[in-house]
């Protein structure tokens, strides 16, 4: 009986996205021809490579193809982890992207644009973490000087600036300053975002590296629709943009950057059903002498006092749900008492602090707390800083007196057990 042929079976590993290498060799086994194909697929899959920058699992001569440069192999051997980094005026559609500049003193162009658009359908949130980010600050103002010193422009990003866009959704404030450390996500557009730069600044060092990453939908580390920043673990800190992060004294010139309206979220960790907040600088026992990592706007009273709603309007931080966790049985927020009956939502004044009868604090020691979820905290600032007439009234000018109303903020969170 002649034997039955049977056709060679491949077997293939699914993915979402493969690359897929064909190795094959001639054997001439009783003098016929015959070529026999192995053929593998893998996984586009992040990886690690050897610059320490992240980046995406693909065939060497996909690597190439799409652009990026291979720094160490993925897939057992048979990939290479593919990073892609862009200069000015590129363009990328993958899911781990680096802008990178290296320290100039002068730029190249008035402008520096990149275009970032959707790796796939599936993905619904763009993040940028900036590595590195130093560019001209913004017009700053100082603590204790009398009088309308640099004019309304004072948070004013009157040099260099940059913003993300998203069309069809709400895309970054503009920003500038130093930013490292920082991050921004904004909800993905199936038009491209530009990431752009705009420089005018002559005397400036220059420089950035910013990761960027792309999450599909559904992915939690993407963070909610709307919040530009996500925090996610316990314990950590949070500050506005061109605040002087990782710093242990505030100087007098600390600012807070102008025209900013976004959401930060904290993801709510297992076992925890409230958070607070509270500096992560104190500042000095004498105020005069060293600020605190708190200040916006004036204040309700000509001393330098926190500041609480209604006469919070131009500059503030926004927690909804919040209260004073003071310790106190009838207030306090965790205790065997009830969420107090008069809950302050908006935060400004001269120092961050709760009080619940409109007293305002006149120091940092306090925490303030929330047990509304989802957990979110909304910063605002307006297009002016008020300055006053020349006098030393808090009230009067968000210069006058320290710790002053131009600071910005520097917080620690917490999440609390349930």
């Amino acid at each position: 009986m002649r034997p039955h042929w049977r056709a060679p079976i491949t077997f293939f590993v699914l993915a979402l996205s493969l690359s897929k290498l064909v190795l094959g060799r001639n054997d001439t086994r009783k003098g016929k021809l015959f070529s026999i194909f192995q053929i593998v697929n893998f996984p586009n899959e992040g990886c690690v490579g050897s610059s320490s920058r992240n980046g995406t699992c693909y065939t060497p001569d996909e690597c190439t193809t799409r652009g990026g440069s291979p720094a160490g192999t993925c897939a057992q051997g048979f990939g290479v982890c593919c990073v892609f980094t862009l200069a000015c005026g590129g363009t990328t559609s993958e899911n781990c992207t680096y802008l990178v500049q290296a320290g100039i003193s002068m730029p190249t162009a008035d402008q520096c644009t990149f275009t970032i658009c959707k790796s796939s359908s599936n993905i619904c949130r763009i993040k940028l973490d900036f590595t590195t980010f130093s560019i001209a600050g913004p017009t700053v103002g100082t603590a204790s000087t009398l009088g309308n010193t640099n004019g309304g422009s004072i948070g004013d990003c009157t040099e260099d600036s940059f913003s993300l866009t998203s069309p069809g959704n709400i895309g970054s404030p503009l920003i500038c300053g130093v930013n490292t450390g920082q991050h921004m996500i904004v909800d993905s557009s199936d038009i491209c975002h530009r990431a752009s730069f705009d420089f005018s600044g002559t005397t400036v060092s220059r420089q950035f590296d910013i990761k960027v990453t792309q999450y599909a939908c559904g992915d939690e580390m993407g963070g909610p629709p709307g919040c530009l920043q996500y925090f996610t673990g316990n314990t950590g800190t949070f500050a506005s943009f061109n605040f002087p992060i990782g710093e242990t004294a505030v100087t007098a010139d600390v600012t807070h950057l102008s025209n900013q309206c976004y959401t930060m979220c904290f993801r709510q960790e297992v076992g925890k059903c409230a958070i607070c907040y509270n500096t992560v600088i104190l500042g000095a026992a004498d105020m005069a002498i060293d600020q605190g990592s708190f200040g916006l706007s004036i204040s309700s009273a000509a001393i330098a006092i926190a500041t609480l709603d209604t006469a919070c309007s131009e500059d503030y931080l926004q927690i909804p749900g919040s209260g004073s966790d003071v310790g106190d049985a009838d207030v306090d927020m965790f205790g065997p008492g009830t969420i107090p009956a008069i809950l302050h939502e908006r935060i400004c004044g001269r120092f961050f602090g709760y009080e619940t009868d409109g007293s305002g604090a006149t120091d940092n020691t306090e925490s303030i707390c929330s047990g509304r979820k989802p957990f979110r905290v909304v910063f605002k600032t307006d297009s002016d800083e008020v300055l006053g007439d020349g006098s030393d009234d808090a009230e009067m000018s968000e210069q006058a007196m320290a710790p002053a109303g131009i600071v910005g903020f520097y917080l620690n969170y917490a999440l609390q057990d349930c």
